[in-house]
């Protein structure tokens, strides 16, 4: 068993949802990913992370039916992923009833995920996407491409040799972890 199967096996033993993720990301047990503190994470036993992946604060990620997230994507903040919906055509109940239908999120290599970004249940995302601030992605998202609005319709490309040109040389930003600032060193900065 990896290292890194064995403390996977360690957080799924833990029974409280808010301690397994302070356990996961306070104490490094993603040591290769910068996972902000204050994104929720539900049922993390089904969050799949490749390397070098940043996820920003504020985020919150329903891994119900599991999202998977590939190496070197980049998350910003409040971005929002549910595997989960609602059944709204209940002839029992209105609005919907107990039933909640399930669809794996995937999300490739080399992504960038800006701020406000909604991805629904069932959605595909290839390598090398850019997702625009604000858009709700309902639909699946082909390599290269670069999506925006609600819903998320492709508004351009990126250049795909220079992209694959970048790969091979495994030229991938690092992003460093935040530093926060010592109080007194900011009164003396605003004193001037």
């Amino acid at each position: 068993m990896s290292w890194q199967k064995f403390r996977q096996c360690l957080i799924d033993l833990i029974p409280i949802s808010t301690w397994r993720h302070y356990m996961s990301f306070h104490y490094g047990w993603f040591p290769y990913n910068h996972v902000q503190s204050s994104c929720q994470i539900s049922k993390i036993k089904n969050l799949k992370l490749g390397k070098n992946v940043w996820i920003g604060k504020h985020g919150m990620l329903r891994c119900g039916r599991g999202i998977s997230i590939g190496d070197n994507t980049i998350i910003a903040e409040c971005v929002y992923m549910i595997t989960d919906n609602h059944n709204y055509n209940s002839d029992r109940m209105i609005p919907f009833d107990d039933i909640y239908y399930s669809y794996k999120i995937d999300i490739g290599p080399n992504c960038w995920i800006g701020a406000k970004v909604t991805i629904c249940p069932g959605v595909k995302i290839e390598e090398g996407v850019v997702i625009g601030a604000g858009s709700v992605v309902t639909k699946s998202v082909p390599k290269c491409a670069i999506v925006g609005g609600s819903p998320a319709k492709i508004i351009g490309w990126r250049d795909i040799e220079l992209y694959d040109k970048l790969v091979n040389q495994k030229a991938f930003y690092k992003p460093e972890p935040i530093k926060y600032i010592n109080v007194d060193e900011f009164k003396e900065y605003m004193k001037g």
